[in-house]
């Protein structure tokens, strides 16, 4: 597998974990008068969720932004300082992650990437990754899965990933309103 082959350009960084504590990025999403409630709700969960609260950034991406993939939209290359290869959490494989200058970069892709994939309560989603088209309270769980982290409109997420979702929904609640 070539680890990076949609940006070949970028320089090969070490793999450096890094953290913010979730005040501090709660603070920084709410003053995004731009983007919508349930947008920032949604980006607050992929946030927290693909870097263990905050926890785990790789290089500042805390949103999971692969290199070994498609080119991701052009308006964000000029976050991409360059990449490092490192375990994927879900498969354990080795895997080209983007690394970024600093982790407002990564609020700033995820709450990009929410409003334009519609991956929020009310969004109409039109990738053929997902198998319906309006998201709900009901589905936004596997819109996520779906869109974010498998690619496959046949996955179906587990109890499990159900109830840790919808209890950071719940608590995305109270923080953006």
């Amino acid at each position: 597998m070539t680890i990076n082959k949609a940006y070949t350009s970028l320089r090969v960084l070490a793999p450096k974990i890094t953290s913010i504590d979730m005040d501090t990025v709660i603070k920084y999403i709410q003053n995004h008068d731009f983007y919508t409630t349930e947008e920032k709700r949604m980006a607050y969960i992929i946030f927290r969720n693909e870097s263990l609260n905050g926890h785990k950034g790789i290089n500042n991406n805390y949103i999971g932004f692969q290199c070994d993939g498609g080119v991701w939209p052009s308006q964000y290359t000029k976050y991409f300082i360059g990449y490092c290869i490192e375990k994927e959490n879900l498969t354990g494989k080795q895997r080209g992650f983007l690394c970024l200058s600093k982790w407002q970069d990564s609020v700033d892709i995820i709450l990009d990437e929410v409003e334009s994939r519609k991956m929020y309560i009310g969004g109409a989603i039109t990738s053929p990754y997902v198998g319906f088209s309006i998201v709900t309270r009901d589905n936004i769980c596997r819109a996520y899965e779906d869109l974010w982290v498998y690619g496959d409109k046949n996955y179906i997420p587990t109890k499990i990933e159900i109830k840790d979702f919808d209890s950071m929904y719940e608590q995305a609640t109270l923080l953006f309103k």
